[in-house]
This record gives structure tokens, sequence and C-alpha cells, in this order.
């Protein structure tokens, strides 16, 4: 969608994806059958993904230099708090008047700002430079998306028993994703260093992967999406099978996390305010990411929820708001805004486009691998206690337990109590890893923030010169 809007224009992009979205949550809502509601909400996700990511880009485009850092922590605060006010919602909606109205919500919430959106958009916007269709680069758009799509597709699928591992679709599909990534890989060599592909607009430069810092900004977001969204769909999951919660109470266990993201969001920007330390503040919040999922794998089987959860929970908030704030932060610093002015080279925007997109993508891997880890406790605790036919409804939705006789019920109780358990181990494991990873981030001359925004007002002063000579010209 970032590249695409190169192409087409901000507003344009932002409208289309309001547009898809609201179109195909109604489609939800009004679903008839199964097949319509997967195929409704494929086309949510694509407006959704449109939407999220167009956000990255314009709103620090849109903003005035001197609040390029304030909106940046914004847009920390804005995700986190959506991340966990969504389950908290689709739970109050789902119990007390039904699932469609968590779709039929999305009307006047797409059709109201999108409305603002369209009649308030600066008619003077215009920090980049368009280009023509012919130049986007699709191969490598393609190859993105089998790269991101293809692994989440084929492991919820072998995780649910629809594919064997070891049997043939399961396999293919996994080699075809990785070929694709090396694909992508030396595609976006082959645009860099052949003139005669000068032309295209790569969907992502060679030079963002040969960046240090960027690289490993790319990564940390992708870590750190791992362990946001494993722990926003298994915490309130874990009180309805093991606290015996319903759909709200459970919900309202995530607020301690947003209220800590939230805060962690306003932190990393503050601590950047004046100066780049980004670096220190990603080690800070990949030692809390680590401390707080190894404490959360303690948590005991006992029916009430000890006290001390919602406080972890809230520490766990700040170190992903941490995260969110100067990732974001670092992939704007990293880019040049004089860019924009040279079409073959703008980066701010397909930079934030592609913090966006791992964000999500690691947290679609870590809901898969979490829903992997809880099948195997299931399988290894009851096996010989539930029919295949048991089995196979709980593959595809653990609170299918509650069907299930008394015996086989505290036998999947606590297959779940180990599979979070280990789960957390796991965000133990990813959260070191992004330490390691946001080691080579450190530069020891960073660009600082004055400069950057420096660059910013400049950009802006000629943009506005060169729009306002094009307008005499036309006269």
């Amino acid at each position: 969608m970032a590249r695409l809007s190169d192409a087409l224009g901000r507003k344009t992009i932002v409208v289309a994806s309001f547009t898809i979205f609201l179109a195909a949550s109604m489609g939800c809502a009004a679903s008839a059958n199964l097949d319509q509601l997967i195929g409704f909400r494929a086309a949510q996700g694509v407006g959704g993904a449109g939407l999220y990511a167009m956000a990255m880009v314009t709103y620090p485009e849109l903003s005035p230099p001197s609040r390029v850092v304030l909106v940046t922590s914004a847009l920390g605060v804005i995700v986190a708090l959506a991340g966990v006010c969504g389950p908290v919602i689709g739970g109050l909606l789902t119990t007390y008047v039904g699932w469609r109205y968590v779709f039929w919500i999305n009307g006047p919430c797409a059709f109201v700002p999108g409305v603002l959106l369209l009649l308030l958009w600066p008619k003077d916007y215009q920090l980049f430079v368009k280009i023509d269709m012919r130049r986007l680069d699709y191969l490598g758009a393609v190859l993105v998306l089998a790269a991101t799509i293809l692994p989440v597709f084929i492991i919820n699928q072998a995780a649910i028993r629809d594919y064997a591992w070891r049997s043939a679709p399961t396999i293919s599909v996994l080699v075809i994703s990785g070929l694709c990534w090396v694909g992508l890989v030396l595609w976006q060599r082959q645009l860099a260093r052949d003139p005669r592909l000068g032309h295209i607009r790569p969907q992502l430069p060679f030079h963002i992967l040969t960046s240090r810092v960027m690289l490993a900004a790319i990564f940390d977001t992708f870590l750190s999406g791992f362990v946001l969204l494993l722990a926003i769909i298994n915490i309130p999951l874990r009180s309805q099978i093991v606290n015996l919660y319903g759909p709200v109470k459970a919900g309202a266990l995530l607020l301690p996390m947003m209220g800590g993201g939230a805060a962690g969001c306003a932190i990393g920007g503050g601590l950047s305010l004046r100066r780049n330390n980004t670096f220190p503040v990603l080690l800070a919040a990949s030692a809390i990411l680590a401390i707080s999922c190894g404490v959360l794998s303690r948590l005991p089987d006992a029916p009430k929820p000890p006290a001390w959860q919602w406080g972890l929970e809230a520490v766990l908030g700040v170190g992903l708001g941490l995260k969110i704030s100067s990732t974001t932060f670092l992939a704007v610093l990293q880019s040049d805004f004089e860019d924009h002015a040279r079409a073959d080279q703008q980066t701010t925007a397909i930079s934030q486009g592609i913090i966006a997109q791992m964000r999500v993508f690691g947290g679609s891997l870590g809901v898969s691998i979490s829903i992997i880890v809880l099948i195997t406790k299931i399988q290894e605790g009851l096996q010989g206690s539930l029919t295949p036919d048991e089995l196979a409804s709980f593959y595809r939705s653990p609170l299918a337990l509650f069907q299930f006789g008394p015996k086989q019920q505290l036998l999947a109780r606590q297959a779940f109590i180990d599979a979070f358990r280990l789960d957390m181990y796991i965000c133990v494991g990813v959260s070191a890893a992004s330490l390691l990873v946001a080691l080579f981030t450190y530069q020891r001359h960073p660009p600082s923030v004055q400069s950057k925004l420096e660059d910013l007002e400049k950009e802006l002063a000629r943009g506005a010169a060169l729009t306002e000579a094009s307008q005499t010209a036309e006269a």
C-alpha cells in the first residue's frame, strides 16, 4: 500500500482502504454462511492493512516538523490501545448483543473518519513525488505477499491438522515461501545494480536491506510483534479456560496491558524528544519483555488470578509500548527526507510500511506458534480421552472443551496451563533474541532529532516553492 500510494497518491489509497474495510465489514456482519464470512474477512484484512500502513506513512508527513516526535509517539499509543481494546470491546459485543455487532460497529468507525479525511485532507499536501504506475515493482510486491502470507497460512492449517506436517502441500508451501524470500532479496539487489531496471521503484529498496540499523529495526519489530499478539490472544484465552472467566471479564484482564502500552509509547517518545535515545530504549524494552514473560510463565493454576498478574501485565505493556514507539521513530530517523524530492529514492514511506508489515507478520507467526504448542499439549494429555471428532473441534476452538465431560475438561485445562507456560518461555527466548538484534542499532553518532527536523523543514519549504512555481506556470 505504501508503494502504491507513491503512484496514486496518499489520499486515494487512504480513502480506498476505508472503503474496502467498510464494505467488507458490512459483508462480514451480513454473512449467511462460513464461506462468505471467510471471504469478507480476507477483504477486510486488505482494507485494514492499508489503513494501518498508511497511518504510519501519512501522520509523520502531515504533522508540523516540530511535532514529528510527538506524532510518532502518538502512533505507538494508538497501536497499543487498539490492540488491547479490540478483545475487550469484542467480548462485550459478543456477550451482550451478538457476534455480528463486532462487524456492524465498524460501520460508523470507518465511515465517519473516512468522510472527515476526504473533506479535510490538505490540498497542498504533497511531500513526495508521484510516479507512473509502470514504474512500480510488481514482482517485488508479489514476492513480499507470498513470502509473508504463505508460511502463516500453511502453519495454521497444519496446526489444526487440515494438513499433516510432513505432507506434500505443507512442505511445498514452506519451501516456496522460503524461495520467495531469497528471490525477493536477489531481485531487489538486481534492481539496485542493473541500470536497465533503474526505472522500477523497488518494493524493498536494497539499501534498506544493507543498512545495519534499519535491518535491525525491522527484525526487532518482527520479534516484538511476535510477543505482542501472542500475549493479546493468550492472556484472555487462559483466563477463560483456567479461571473460567467470561469473554468480558477475560478481555478486562488486558486493560493493564493497554495502559502500560500507552505509557510505554509516551515514555519512548519523550526519551527521544531532544536526543536520539532509541538504542538504550530498545535494549531496556527487550529486558522488560523477557523478565515480564518469564514471571508470567509462573502464573499459578488457581481459579482466581493473582493480584500481581495485573501489575505484571502493565509492565509487559510498557515494554511493548517502548518497542513500538522506538522502532517507528527509528525508521523516521534513518530515512532521508530530502529523498522525497527524487522519485527513485523515496524511503520514508516504504520504511514505515515495512515496519508496520513486519509487526503484523511477527504477530501472526506468534499466534500460529501458540496454536501449535497448545495442540501438541492437548495431544499429549488427551489423546486417549477424546474421540477424533472432539479433538478436531478443539483444534479449531479451544473453548470447545466446555462441551467435554468433567474429567476431559480438567485434563484440557492442565494442558492449556502447560501450553501457556511454554508460550511464555518461547516469548522469553524471542525477547532475548530481540535484545541481541537491538545491539545492532547502535550508532556512535546517531542522527539527531534536531537535524532531521531541519531537513524536513527545508523539504517542506522546497515543496511549497515547487508547488507555487507550478501554479504560476499554469496561470
